[in-house]
């Protein structure tokens, strides 16, 4: 899996051969088939190993606690990050092995984003006149958009930072 998430966040999926999986790997190709029966599948499996391992990082979190901590630990991987942006590019055809994949999970995360939004409004800590769905689609267009810029100028973009500045315009502070 790590041989596969460095060859195709350098190369993209496309670009990106089994064989040079393999030898990063020290095996032969049909080694690599023997666990996963196409590329397709590989790349897959990476893609969900990385929303697992984002999950792990938030679960129990509040939603301004869990960001910063995925955030946090993101700038500790570029390498997949990098991957996630150059996949997410590619699959914009609807012929890409990974486009299901990338249109599912962007529904699922604007979704996932509108209900704690919603949560907050009935809390009465969403601003006036914030719609909770369209504030999850800005946040993971921001998140993305901002990822992008700190892949470019790691020195110059803080991810976290920019995602707490934008909770702080849509979320009221907790009074308790």
């Amino acid at each position: 899996m790590a041989a596969a998430r460095d060859v195709f966040a350098s190369h993209g999926y496309r670009s990106g051969s089994l064989q040079e999986v393999a030898d990063r790997c020290g095996i032969s190709q049909s080694a690599v088939l023997h666990h996963f029966p196409a590329k397709e599948d590989l790349l897959l499996a990476v893609l969900a190993d990385r929303d697992l391992r984002g999950d792990d990082i938030k679960d129990g979190l509040a939603l301004d606690e869990g960001l910063s901590a995925q955030a946090s630990h993101n700038a500790g991987t570029p390498g997949i990050i990098e991957l996630y942006t150059t996949l997410c590019a590619e699959s914009t055809s609807p012929e890409h092995p990974a486009h299901a994949y990338f249109s599912g999970r962007f529904r699922r995360t604007r979704a996932s984003f509108g209900e704690q939004f919603r949560a907050l409004q009935q809390a009465g800590r969403l601003r006036s006149g914030v719609d909770p769905d369209l504030a999850g689609a800005g946040l993971v267009a921001l998140w993305d958009g901002v990822q992008l810029q700190w892949l470019m100028e790691p020195g110059e973009v803080d991810v976290a930072a920019a995602l707490r500045h934008y909770l702080s315009l849509v979320i009221l502070p907790d009074r308790h």
